[in-house]
């Protein structure tokens, strides 16, 4: 009896194992419908980005609602964030590819767009820690 217990409970701890939600490894998350102020397109552009280390860096860049949402999703301690902000026309694009690395590496890049219409445009990364990124 006390076998078939063991068994039991080992099954059920393997399957439940195999139908958990998996973790997110991902390297780097986009935060989307985020609202920025002026000052992000002064120190921010889309070759050069501000890093924000902690929570109290972005107090320049955004308001507090922003704000409240970066602190639920982001773990200072174990994650940085990204901001590139730049205007420029609508149809502009800034995409990154993750290569196959350890640590992982993150390059940027930016495509120009061929519309005439001036836009702000802002993309906010978290990255997490350890991760190495540049800009092409």
């Amino acid at each position: 009896m006390k076998t078939y217990l063991i068994a039991l409970v080992s099954f059920y701890t393997l399957v439940g194992g195999l139908f958990a939600a998996p973790a997110n490894h991902d390297p780097i998350t986009e935060l989307k419908d985020l609202s920025a102020e002026e000052a992000v397109f002064k120190g921010a552009s889309r070759t050069k980005p501000v890093v924000l280390k902690s929570l109290k860096n972005g107090a320049k860049y955004f308001g507090k609602g922003t704000l409240a949402k970066i602190s639920k999703a982001v773990d200072f301690e174990k994650q940085s964030v990204l901001l590139f902000a730049w205007k420029g026309s609508g149809q502009d694009r800034l995409q990154y590819v993750v290569k196959k690395s350890f640590p992982e590496q993150i390059v940027f890049s930016h495509k120009h767009g061929r519309t005439k219409d001036l836009r702000s445009h802002l993309k906010v990364y978290v990255l997490r820690s350890g991760v190495k990124w540049t800009v092409e």
